[in-house]
């Protein structure tokens, strides 16, 4: 049977309130030294200082993760600041042993293992509705992703292979 699904999601990143808090902190002592520069010129050079170190970690806090699932095959890439994208990985459905939503009883052979590399690819919201944990072997390694895939994704990814994928109980009227 050939399986000709595409899925494509976009998560942006959520900043933690330490990244906030710096990001704001950056550009309070921007003004700062701008307003202290305009009296004293020597507080130029500080204040260029910081208008640089905050633009660029402004960049940094603009993070997405794309998910594209395409016949049987996931990739995974990040994206920064809208413009410079970087392939994180492409998972073949062949290698995936499990897929389940976060917490689920399938997963507990995984868990407290120190030999597992995990990649979290999610948005850092703990109040993420669908969050998904992939568990992949390959080469001698196992790893685990966490991912928010949408429904439409898990659907497919189902359909190519029901066995190792579990789904969330549908709502009634959904």
């Amino acid at each position: 049977m050939e399986n000709n699904s595409f899925c494509e999601v976009l998560v942006k990143v959520k900043p933690t309130k330490w990244e906030n808090f710096l990001s704001k902190a950056l550009w309070v002592l921007t003004f700062v030294y701008l307003a202290l520069g305009l009296i004293y010129i020597i507080f130029l050079a500080f204040f260029l200082v910081f208008l640089i170190a905050a633009l660029l970690y402004r960049r940094h806090l603009r993070l997405e993760y794309e998910y594209q699932y395409l016949d049987g095959g996931l990739r995974i890439d990040r994206i920064k600041n809208r413009s410079k994208r970087k392939k994180l990985g492409v998972y073949s459905m062949e290698n995936l042993t499990v897929m389940a939503p976060e917490g689920h009883d399938r997963l507990s052979p995984y868990t407290n293992r120190k030999e597992l590399k995990v990649l979290d690819y999610s948005s850092h919201d703990p109040t993420a509705e669908l969050r998904y944990i992939l568990v992949f072997q390959g080469g001698g390694v196992i790893q685990l992703l966490l991912l928010e895939p949408t429904q439409a994704m898990v659907q497919a990814m189902w359909r190519a292979a029901p066995s190792k994928v579990v789904r969330k109980a549908m709502l009634p009227g959904q």
